[in-house]
C-alpha cells in the first residue's frame, strides 16, 4: 500500500480519533483505580466493624456460660 496516496484529511481525523481513544482509556483507567481505592476501604471498614460485633457476641456468650 502506497502511503503518500492517503490523502492528509484521512490521516488527521483518524489521527484525532487515536488521540481522543488513548485519553479516553488513560481516563477511564484512573476512574477505575480510584473506584477500586474507595471500594477497598468500604470493605475494610465493614471487616472493622465485623470484628467488634463478632468480639461483642464472644463477650455475650462467656457472660451467659458463666451465669448458667
Amino acid at each position: 500500500m502506497d502511503v503518500g496516496g492517503i490523502p492528509i484529511e484521512m490521516i488527521i481525523s483518524q489521527g484525532i480519533f487515536a488521540i481522543l481513544f488513548v485519553w479516553l482509556f488513560a481516563d477511564s483507567r484512573k476512574e477505575s483505580k480510584q473506584r477500586e481505592a474507595k471500594l477497598l476501604d468500604q470493605i475494610n471498614k465493614q471487616n472493622q466493624s465485623q470484628d467488634r460485633i463478632v468480639q461483642a457476641i464472644e463477650r455475650l456468650e462467656k457472660q451467659i456460660t458463666a451465669l448458667q
